[in-house]
């Protein structure tokens, strides 16, 4: 069983996220796979990757689910991965349901994936287990950017995933405005210390499954120069302030130091699958700022380096294979834009579901 080709399903393949990561990294592992790929959009990147091709109705339809297991049941599907936020919440919601039909979820249990969503909750826990972090509050009124010690600072929602909705404010006005602009459209502000320096900040990948039975860690240490790993920057008394995006790119080395630290966190927070962790270096130590319970932006270079991090959890769960190896090369791993050409004919022929 082993040596035959493993189909698996990515939920979520648009062009710029986790899905088109995860078809990379299967496409690069040394088993071949049968990659099926969904998404709501027929003009979708990743869907022009695989024959086995379907659109279906977004996350949020009630149809959402019964469409997966109707495309998993069809092909034959034995795991399946997310490439979005929305999707990763729906199927791991529903992981028994897909369980029940033969189909493993590589994902975090839902639990899991709740705490770390939670920002406010995940800074409280990171704390209880003497993990630093940078300083935070709930913003719920006016009076509470008194709370503020130092600018910048970083506004962002207490619930949610990746760099969306993410703010630099350097000053109270600034504060205000996107404290607000948060509140208008139905997010909870949470306002966070910036912390060091742009040129010290790491993104950092651990699988931990089954209480480190399963265990790899991977480092990058993140160029932020490029617009395309960057969301904000902003230049102050010729100092310069990042908010990053979700596209690595950078040195990938040995940063022993952090991926230990980041290996204590993935025990501490009972992660059971893939984590990642972006943290900076400071004087005041190594602190991390955000945590995401998924497969991320960093997967395909991490698998381009020999570290894949999608095929190990996969065979892990299928058949509880460990890898004897888990090195890789060290080096820079740098990206760039990637154009295609979609047919109307190839789009209109896509089934929907």
């Amino acid at each position: 069983m082993e040596n035959e080709k493993i189909c698996v399903l990515i939920a979520g393949t648009g062009g710029g996220g986790t899905g088109m990561e995860l078809i990379k990294s299967f496409k690069m592992a040394k088993h071949e796979y049968k990659i099926v790929a969904t998404d709501m959009w027929e003009n979708s990147f990743g869907l022009m990757e695989t024959p086995y091709r379907y659109v279906i109705p977004t996350a949020s339809s009630p149809e959402y689910v019964d469409s997966l297991i109707k495309i998993c049941k069809k092909e034959n599907v034995q795991a399946i991965a997310t490439g979005s936020e929305p999707e990763l919440k729906k199927v791991a919601q529903n992981s028994k349901i897909f369980e029940e039909n033969g189909v493993k979820v590589l994902l975090n249990s839902w639990e899991t994936i709740q705490k770390c969503t939670d920002k406010f909750r995940l800074t409280k826990i990171l704390k209880s287990l003497n993990i630093p972090c940078p300083d935070f509050f709930l913003y719920e009124k006016e009076g509470d950017l008194s709370k503020i010690k130092t600018f910048p600072v970083v506004i962002k929602p207490r619930v949610g995933g990746g760099s969306q909705n993410v703010f630099l404010a350097m000053n109270e006005e600034e504060a205000q405005f996107f404290t607000k602009y948060l509140q208008k459209y139905g997010f909870d502000p949470l306002v966070q210390e910036y912390v060091g320096d742009y040129n010290n900040e790491y993104t950092i990948g651990i699988l931990y499954a089954d209480d480190g039975k399963l265990l790899t860690s991977i480092a990058m240490k993140r160029l932020l120069e490029s617009g395309l790993s960057t969301r904000q920057t902003i230049i102050k008394s010729n100092k310069k302030y990042v908010i990053s995006s979700g596209i690595s790119q950078g040195l990938i080395d040995d940063f022993k130091g952090i991926q230990e630290m980041s290996i204590k966190i993935a025990s501490g927070l009972d992660i059971n699958g893939p984590v990642n962790i972006q943290c900076r270096k400071t004087d005041d130590g190594i602190i991390p700022f955000e945590i995401n319970p998924r497969f991320s932006g960093t997967t395909s270079p991490r698998s381009l380096v020999g570290l894949n991090e999608p095929d190990i959890f996969c065979r892990y769960k299928l058949f509880n294979e460990i890898p004897a190896k888990t090195d890789y090369k060290y080096g820079y791993v740098v990206r760039g834009l990637v154009e295609k050409f979609i047919d109307l004919n190839e789009t209109k022929n896509i089934p929907r579901i």
